[in-house]
């Protein structure tokens, strides 16, 4: 008698067990995406910088992911893959709304005890970072908030991007020179 997986299972499962069932099973599909929905809308958001738009750019790569799961290799990881539909589809969104992303830099909650001139000179900055940031080429600026926002490491940058790993850390280097630059009154 053949082995029964149910849905319950589905957590003990690895993800490539899970890839491999989900064309012919959705709730295996469902897990893939419950696993990986909050990278994938962190990747989004690190780039469209817009949490509305992030949502739906995390929808489209996981809903492309499902469509074509029957040409996925196996490569790379199912979190790689599906991460770099989602920075495919996040970098095509900004280029065509060209919109002005917000929420770059998330407010660390100052304490009570910081008056308002503090909080002004803190959203000020904030606004100065968000700024320079836009104003960075997106060769220079999404290796960069992959590596400084994301907190990816330079390997995978480089697999999640495609580019060389040398040229992800010169990219990163020229996008922080710049920033610097930019952002010399506020040293």
């Amino acid at each position: 008698m053949g082995l029964t997986i149910r849905s319950a299972d589905y957590p003990a499962l690895s993800d490539s067990d899970l890839v491999e069932m989900a064309p012919d099973d959705l709730e295996a599909f469902g897990e893939l995406v419950r696993r990986h929905q909050d990278f994938v809308f962190g990747a989004a958001m690190r780039i469209v910088r817009n949490p509305v738009m992030a949502q739906d750019v995390a929808q489209d790569a996981f809903i492309r992911a499902y469509k074509a799961l029957p040409e996925f290799r196996g490569d790379a990881q199912f979190r790689s893959w599906v991460y770099r539909i989602a920075s495919n589809l996040a970098l095509n969104t900004v280029q065509r709304n060209r919109e002005k992303p917000t929420d770059l830099i998330p407010d660390a909650g100052t304490p009570a005890s910081r008056g308002p001139a503090h909080q002004t000179e803190m959203a000020e900055l904030r606004g100065a970072i968000e700024n320079a940031v836009d104003e960075l080429s997106d060769e220079l600026r999404v290796p960069l908030v992959l590596r400084e926002f994301g907190g990816l490491s330079y390997q995978e940058i480089a697999d999640e991007t495609g580019l060389p790993l040398n040229t992800v850390r010169t990219r990163i280097l020229r996008g922080r020179r710049a920033l610097a630059e930019k952002l010399e009154e506020w040293r």
